[in-house]
Parts: C-alpha cells; sequence; structure tokens
C-alpha cells in the first residue's frame, strides 16, 4: 500500500472540505483551497480528490445535470441532499435517510441511491428569484373548490 503524504495541499483540501456544509465541485474546492495554499493547482486539487476517494474519506455526489461534487463520507452512511434551482447549489440534509432494499431486476446491480429535495437556497438571490406562478383562480374554479 502507497504511503499517504501528508502535503500543504492536502491539508487545504480537507479544510476547505471540513469547512464547508455543502459538496464542493473540484473547481470551488480549487478556489477555497487557494486561500489556505495560494499555490494550490487545480490538477493538484483532482489528484488528492482521487485519492480521498480511493481511501473511502470522500464521496462523489452525482445528480443528473449537475456536475460532480464531492464532501466527506458521513459516518452514518446515505446521505440526502437539497439542490437548489437557482443556483444550482447542493446542501447535505441532516435527516435520517430510511434504508430501501429493492429487489434486484434480473440482470441488474443496485450500486446506490439518493435521497434529493429541490428549492431555492437561503441565498439573498435564490430567495428573490420568481417562483413558479400558478395559474391564477376564475371565479368558476373557485366556486367549484367551495362546492365541490
Amino acid at each position: 500500500m502507497a504511503m499517504i503524504r501528508r502535503t500543504r495541499q492536502r491539508r487545504a483540501v480537507l479544510d476547505v472540505l471540513e469547512a464547508n456544509d455543502r459538496p464542493l465541485t473540484p473547481g470551488e474546492l480549487h478556489e477555497l483551497a487557494r486561500g489556505h495554499d495560494p499555490r494550490i493547482g487545480l490538477r493538484t486539487v483532482y489528484r488528492h480528490v482521487r485519492q480521498l476517494v480511493a481511501e473511502g474519506r470522500l464521496i462523489g455526489v452525482d445528480y443528473p445535470g449537475q456536475p460532480r461534487r464531492y464532501e466527506l463520507v458521513s459516518p452514518g452512511g446515505g446521505q440526502a441532499h437539497f439542490i437548489c434551482r437557482i443556483c444550482s447549489r447542493v446542501f447535505p440534509l441532516e435527516i435520517e435517510v430510511p434504508v430501501i432494499n429493492p429487489p434486484n431486476p434480473p440482470g441488474f446491480v443496485i450500486e446506490g441511491e439518493e435521497v434529493i429535495f429541490y428549492g431555492r437556497c437561503n441565498n439573498p438571490a435564490c430567495r428573490r428569484a420568481s417562483a413558479p406562478r400558478r395559474r391564477p383562480q376564475s371565479r368558476s374554479d373557485s366556486s367549484k373548490a367551495r362546492s365541490g
């Protein structure tokens, strides 16, 4: 087994992951790690991400239409996430994820599961963004609802 080098770049990547409350893309990791070590390169961040995944300390978070993000492995196992529909940031949710053991369809291998919630995050710009508009009720619609 290869020896793990404990460099200041590795420490910068881990510090950023520990300090942030959400999964991060390698680009976000790089940008934030530069606050700890201005000389850290994007390739170095990718290398440390690969090593941390191989060590089982980091997990990739994949959602349709989203770039892969990484977060530290949570001690309890599965992790639910919230995705902001405005800024596309992903946040972990501190909720218990139920264990579901569905039967494998013949010839299939289930490799994991994801629990996703969508909405708008607490960023002021996202909160101000227009929510999907509902069709206003006409008088006939509202009278049907009352009499129905």
